[in-house]
């Protein structure tokens, strides 16, 4: 005989205060970096109890009673204290926070279903929504999962891999390192500045191989030329090579992989950075040294950016990077599934050849090879230090094509490489999570789209259902409401929690970085299901010219980059103000569907206000050029000489 769904209301109410307890303390404690001294045992205990015992006598106020709440605190510390056993690296708000969560999700499952059979749907309908929400419950699980990894910066207190690079150890062998820089119609004086800062480094063995490839122009790349002729004549030696190719097909994984048949054989690291990177001096010298360890593959260092400051719409783009960028890859890798990103990377030159090279038919050629390298047995690092600083796209359109690139690349990873995702006995083994943190990054943008889809149908066989009057209007129990608060209120102590992670200590630039997240929710669904299509995909470089930006038109402009963000926010804002108009016959549904439409809608009408944001603070910087930043340009003669020749 099953419960009746009141009877699960105490658990419910206790473990959403725990989580909103439990985000308060966690971002109390403040960042919990990588390889820091943990607590001591009974500071982690005491906290731990109290904490537990705050949670337990607001949930008893909340419910005026507290003998409901001992059998939901109980299973708490029980799972508490499995989950202890379990992972020792956790800290004590990590085991807090991953009980609240699987709790929650446990909890929360068993009292939807009761509720669906307590609303005395149509079978259909009752069935429906019950695979529907079982369903959601595996997606769920699977997601705490994935974030026991990506939160690991946040829940765990002893690392086994390092976040940062040590100092002053140089590699116990000699290594040489072949720079490859691919480059396609740039603006010549970035290109100079990128080659500068290599020509700047304090490790001496290492080459620079130039890949301009399928450039026109030859005002673009003849400067490169002649560029690289001038940084050879003042270190005294041939270090930067030059190569003008046209036609040279796919891209810039083409250009990498021409740059692998040109580079110096007796180089043993390829390190890849692109056109528009400026990178510190000590990129090479501290992180070679990783290479020691013959089982280490590749090392990452993070996408991080220059020149955004003072600009609304950069700014909001800057920092709508910086959680994954700073937070979740550290803990990704930590669990075995690092993968590189294209700029900032060393990939140990043996390895690379074996696998293959470059993929040309990949939008991400570059997290594709890293699943290939960890297939051939070898593992990466990311480290959360940065060593380099690039240019963000500086109209939303551009920015756009970024994201979809970044999005559907993953999604063609994975239908080419599936089997290498099966366990261990038909498909090679991978370090670590590395095969459900890959599959879950890969199908995220579909998961997403399928919980949209699902939510709509749902919603649409409801309201036909009240409206013939097969059921009558929804009325969900006020703990609903209640649920949804806290649940907010949870959800935002814990966004502003992971900024602050990354370096954000201001709440109108976290504003702003959801905002440019939001805006891209379109773009990603789309790229998620044309990564699915067995059709290539073309590759659309970031350009680093600047824009093209005017001071009238500016709406005009962000609405035809927009179009179909437009189109589907007004739509969704429709159907608002529809079921609004009907609550009193449609009940607490329309009400419900209303709060996630609304904000589905607001998600949307993001995308054409980041667009005009992108046209207002582009004309306001006319005349001003990001891409040179001249307090930090170095001209050759400043340039300092190689170590070997002071």
């Amino acid at each position: 005989m099953l419960p009746e769904r009141s009877a699960l209301d105490p658990w419910l109410l206790f473990f959403a205060i725990m989580a909103l307890v439990v985000s308060g303390w966690t971002a109390w404690r403040g960042s919990h970096r990588s390889n820091a001294a943990p607590q001591d045992t009974p500071t982690k205990a005491g906290e731990f109890v109290l904490v537990t015992v705050g949670g337990l006598a607001a949930a008893a106020i909340a419910w005026s009673e507290i003998l409901p709440m001992l059998a939901p605190v109980a299973v708490y510390l029980l799972l508490a204290g499995f989950i202890r056993l379990e992972s020792r690296r956790l800290s004590a708000q990590g085991v807090a926070w991953l009980t609240v969560e699987f709790g929650a999700l446990c909890v929360g499952w068993f009292w939807t279903c009761l509720l669906i059979a307590e609303l005395e749907l149509p079978y259909g309908l009752a069935v429906f929504a019950l695979v529907g929400v079982t369903l959601g419950l595996g997606i769920g699980l699977l997601g705490c999962i994935e974030r026991i990894a990506r939160e690991a910066l946040v829940t765990h207190e002893q690392w086994q891999l390092p976040t940062r690079a040590p100092k002053g150890e140089p590699p116990s062998r000699p290594h040489r390192v072949s720079f490859h820089l691919a480059c396609y119609a740039e603006p010549p004086e970035v290109v100079k500045e990128t080659m500068n800062r290599l020509a700047a480094m304090t490790y001496d063995d290492f080459e620079v191989v130039v890949c301009d490839n399928n450039t026109k122009d030859e005002a673009l790349w003849r400067p490169l030329e002649e560029h690289c002729r001038v940084l050879n004549e003042r270190a005294g030696v041939e270090r930067f090579r030059f190569f003008h190719v046209d036609p040279l097909p796919g891209a810039k994984a083409g250009a990498l992989n021409f740059c692998l048949t040109q580079m110096d054989p007796a180089a043993d690291i390829v390190a890849v950075i692109d056109a528009d990177y400026y990178s510190t001096p000590d990129f090479l010298s501290r992180l070679v040294p990783f290479f020691d360890n013959p089982r280490v593959g590749y090392l990452q260092t993070p996408h991080d950016y220059r020149d955004y400051s003072g600009n609304a719409y950069l700014t909001g783009s800057y920092w709508e990077y910086m959680p994954n960028n700073k937070v979740d890859m550290p803990g990704v890798s930590e669990y075995g599934g690092a993968f590189t990103i294209g700029t900032m990377c060393l990939l140990r030159t043996e390895v690379l050849k074996k696998v293959g090279g470059w993929a040309e038919w990949c939008l991400t050629e570059d997290s594709e090879v890293s699943v290939r390298l960890r297939a051939a047995g070898y593992r990466g690092i990311y480290l959360r230090e940065t060593f380099g600083r690039g240019l963000i796209p500086d109209n939303f359109d551009d920015y756009k094509k970024q994201r979809f690139r970044w999005t559907a690349g993953p999604v063609q990873q994975l239908r080419r490489h599936w089997r290498l995702f099966l366990p261990t006995p038909w498909a090679p083994r991978m370090p670590g999570w590395t095969k459900l943190l890959e599959v879950l990054r890969c199908i995220a943008p579909l998961r997403t789209l399928a919980g949209l889809g699902f939510g709509l149908i749902v919603l649409a066989l409801t309201l036909i259902a009240t409206g013939t009057g097969m059921i009558r209007p929804v009325e969900l129990p006020s703990l609903a409401w209640i649920m949804l608060g806290l649940g907010s209120a949870t959800l935002l102590i814990r966004t502003w929690h992971r900024y602050r992670l990354t370096g954000c200590r201001s709440i109108p630039g976290m504003i702003r970085g959801e905002v440019a997240r939001a805006s891209l929710s379109y773009v990603v669904l789309v790229a998620g299901v044309a990564g699915l299509s067995s059709k290539p995909l073309a590759w659309r470089r970031t350009p680093k010219f600047g824009a093209s930006f005017g001071r009238s038109g500016m709406w005009k402009k962000a609405l035809a980059v927009t179009r179909p963000e437009c189109v589907l926010g007004v739509t969704s804002l429709g159907a608002v103000i529809a079921l609004m108009a009907n609550i009193p016959s449609l009940g607490d549904v329309a009400i419900l569907s209303s709060l996630g439409l609304a904000t589905l809608s607001l998600r949307f009408f993001c995308a054409p206000y980041m667009a005009w944001l992108a046209e207002k603070e582009g004309a306001k910087d006319i005349g001003l050029d990001r891409g040179h930043d001249t307090l930090l340009k170095l001209i050759p003669e400043q340039l300092p000489q190689s170590p070997s020749l002071q």
